[in-house]
């Protein structure tokens, strides 16, 4: 049995379009689709009770008593019944044979990712070349470990609970933690290119910029975790180096609309990566003021 778990807030434009692909799904096998709605205030509901009356293995779990998509996950594994969880998004729309490519290679790996195709539900043009370049496709790798996006991505359920599925402390990057996560235990992540997944761009130039700061500042909070797990220090530094060489960056690397995009963006990352890291060294000031157990690491010196 599988499950295809598909967090939702507010996905009323969108949620027809990824339902409608799995409706078409080349697969023979029993599986069932289980959407965690994460407090929709729209018309998300009212789409899913529309598409229920002629897709019986479409259920909706209530996820609202706290917000993030990690959130929303987990409440909906909770009430899947499948051995194998398969991840995709509400904005995003799966192809004919993904459900299929996923079963097939769930047989021989336990934990997978899909590839992103780009172009299908975005305009071309210069900011599009300039998101295509950060988001990445398929296995996604880093100086630590490889991970996949959720919007793409498939696990064996006994790795999902001996984890205890994804970390709702963190509004962003919760895919890289727990694809961090499930390999420390030993599990390789492993690529399937036949599970492609349309992706869409979230929102405009402004809208990204924000989502980029707040990838920057939960990256900070993602490598402060995983520093007891051995993520490399060095990177550490590399990435504090991101905003007092974003002037520098300018000069080099912008020579037209793509490039200035691309700077852009970055420059939200790197706002948001010190951002964090201010933020958690408050943290360990605070929690020695209060008589608490300061983090060594943060308040060393």
């Amino acid at each position: 049995m599988l499950s295809v778990i598909i967090p939702a807030y507010n996905a009323e434009s969108t949620l027809s379009a990824q339902l409608d692909a799995l409706v078409q799904q080349e697969f023979s096998g029993p599986w069932e689709i289980v959407v965690g709605d994460n407090g929709s205030t729209d018309g998300t509901l009212a789409i899913i009770r529309r598409y229920q009356q002629t897709m019986p293995q479409l259920k909706v779990v209530d996820a609202s008593a706290q917000r993030g998509a990690a959130h929303a996950r987990n409440m909906a594994c909770a009430q899947a019944q499948g051995d194998a969880l398969l991840f995709c998004d509400a904005d995003d729309v799966v192809t004919s044979g993904w459900v299929a490519a996923m079963a097939t290679a769930l047989e021989t790996h336990d934990l997978v990712c899909g590839r992103r195709e780009m172009t299908q539900l975005n305009d071309r043009n210069e900011f599009s070349a300039a998101l295509t370049s950060i988001e990445g496709t398929g296995k996604l790798y880093h100086p630590f470990r490889p991970f996949g996006a959720a919007s793409n991505l498939a696990v064996k359920r006994v790795h999902h609970e001996a984890v205890g599925g994804f970390d709702g402390q963190l509004l962003a990057l919760q895919d890289i933690d727990y694809c961090w996560r499930i390999q420390a235990l030993g599990v390789e992540l492993h690529e399937v290119k036949d599970a492609v997944v349309n992706f869409r761009f979230r929102g405009d130039v402004r809208s990204n910029f924000r989502r980029l700061k707040k990838f920057g500042y939960y990256s900070a909070r993602l490598y402060r975790k995983h520093w007891a797990y051995g993520f490399p220090k060095g990177m550490l530094f590399k990435c504090f180096l991101a905003l007092p060489l974003v002037p520098v960056k300018f000069v080099v690397r912008v020579r037209d609309r793509p490039t200035l995009f691309l700077w852009f963006l970055n420059m939200g990352w790197a706002l948001g990566y010190w951002h964090a890291w201010l933020d958690m060294a408050k943290e360990a000031v605070v929690a020695r003021l209060s008589g608490g157990k300061p983090d060594p690491e943060l308040s060393a010196g």
